[in-house]
């Protein structure tokens, strides 16, 4: 296990590895952060208690309008730039790392804030038609299941 050098000023809600496990995504309050990481895996016994792992921030992404993340969706069985974010405010933002911005906001998505979202990432035990990918589900306590088309936002 390793450690950065960045300091959270609140707690980290969740982390996942991203982009076929190039990066790791993590949200911090209103904000996720994409970090790059490198695991020294060499074994000397003389030197054994150097750090020489290495996590770095590559960039601060801030949630538009919200007080915090409240879910977060990102594929990473194959390359995509796709990122979904849910706030308190109810809304989903939808993020292009590629374009290193925010593409798109869908205010009041639910009645109360979303607490899953899940984007289809496929499966090995069948095909699918290509357009079947920009489809994602939301999901808010009381609220049901909501299905959503990214080309749309509907």
């Amino acid at each position: 296990a390793f450690q950065g050098k960045e300091k959270f000023h609140k707690n980290v809600r969740f982390a996942q590895f991203y982009f076929i496990d190039a990066f790791i995504l993590l949200c911090c309050g209103a904000e996720f952060h994409l970090l790059s990481f490198h695991l020294d895996t060499t074994k000397d016994d003389l030197k054994r208690y150097k750090q020489r792992s290495v996590c770095k921030l590559v960039q601060k992404f801030p949630m538009a309008s919200t007080m915090e993340i409240t879910s977060l969706s990102a594929v990473n069985d194959f390359y995509s730039y796709i990122v979904l974010t849910a706030g308190s405010n109810r809304a989903l933002e939808v993020f292009d790392l590629n374009a290193g911005c925010s593409t798109a906001v869908i205010p009041e998505v639910h009645t109360r804030s979303v607490h899953q979202i899940c984007q289809n990432k496929g499966s090995s035990f069948s095909t699918q038609q290509p357009e079947a990918y920009n489809l994602f589900m939301t999901t808010a306590a009381g609220d049901g299941v909501k299905l959503w088309d990214l080309r749309t936002l509907r």
